[in-house]
């Protein structure tokens, strides 16, 4: 190319860098202006929503880089709050204090983040201590309070150790053992569904543990089946077998593996005073043969 030529095409590459220039600084003013709109949008929607905002987008991980995991309970799911029903008004009966306690006792159990000390779980119980004696307590120990600055309580322990003295039915073992060596406890005209649940509630209060005495207990409390037939008898055995399972439980205080109210086989049993089935007589071989 001639220096001519040169000359000549000098012009037209000045106005080519005037015109990138020119549209670098008009992207410049946009980048700027896109910038300060995104900041006045951000100011408006606060701070929580702003960082959300803020976020960058999730990168793709490299090639050969573990996955993260998505937790099980964040796939899809909302978890559900629960919403356990409130202990009932107390009133001071004795008979009523253990199902009064147990209910308060699940409320906390299922709610632990509504209390924020032992101190709360107690005003709260006592809240529900409305009518009768319950009622007298309750305000008693507000007024101590307001003497000492301070409730007695050491902590929800102490209360449900104040609470089962006062509101609990003294001395449970030696009330069960007394029914138990009477014989209010027998069962009666009552099934022996009912009768087995009233013998559990007392061996578990008399803190009964030998097998050999639960056993003699039980079945001397069990309605004799001498006036029924005997498929009344056997269809009876048959419930003893399957209360066996009372000593599944571990809540009792029965031993688990304790061989107590087995029966045999209710196929073998007959009723009381029945005959024996007769058995033909063997022939007497004679002298002469």
């Amino acid at each position: 190319m001639s220096p001519s030529d040169m000359i000549e095409d000098q012009p037209v590459h000045m106005d080519r860098v005037r015109t990138i220039e020119a549209t670098m600084d008009e992207m410049k003013s946009q980048h700027k202006a896109t910038h300060q709109l995104l900041q006045d949008v951000l100011a408006r929607l606060g701070p929580a929503q702003a960082q959300n905002v803020q976020d960058p987008l999730p990168t793709r991980p490299a090639r050969g880089s573990p996955t993260p995991s998505i937790p099980a309970s964040s796939a899809g799911r909302k978890k559900l709050a629960l919403k356990p029903s409130f202990p009932p008004n107390f009133s001071g009966d004795r008979a009523a204090g253990k199902a009064f306690l147990t209910s308060c006792r699940t409320y906390i159990r299922l709610c632990p983040e509504a209390f924020e000390d032992d101190l709360t779980k107690i005003i709260w119980a006592m809240s529900y201590m409305k009518t009768g004696r319950a009622n007298r307590w309750a305000t008693r120990e507000f007024e101590q309070e307001a003497k000492a600055g301070h409730l007695h309580f050491i902590n929800w322990l102490d209360f449900e150790e104040e609470f089962q003295k006062d509101f609990m039915p003294l001395d449970l073992e030696s009330a069960a053992i007394n029914v138990l060596e009477m014989t209010a406890y027998f069962q009666g005209k009552r099934t022996v569904d009912d009768y087995l649940d009233q013998f559990r509630d007392l061996i578990y209060n008399s803190r009964y543990t030998d097998p050999k005495t639960v056993v003699v207990k039980f079945r001397q409390g069990l309605r004799k089946p001498g006036s029924v037939s005997q498929s009344g008898w056997i269809k009876t055995a048959r419930q003893m077998r399957h209360s066996t399972s009372l000593t599944d439980n571990p809540t009792s205080r029965l031993p688990r593996r304790a061989a107590l109210w087995q029966c045999p086989d209710p196929s073998r049993l007959h009723p009381p005073h029945a005959s024996p089935t007769p058995t033909r007589p063997q022939a007497t071989p004679s002298r002469w043969t």
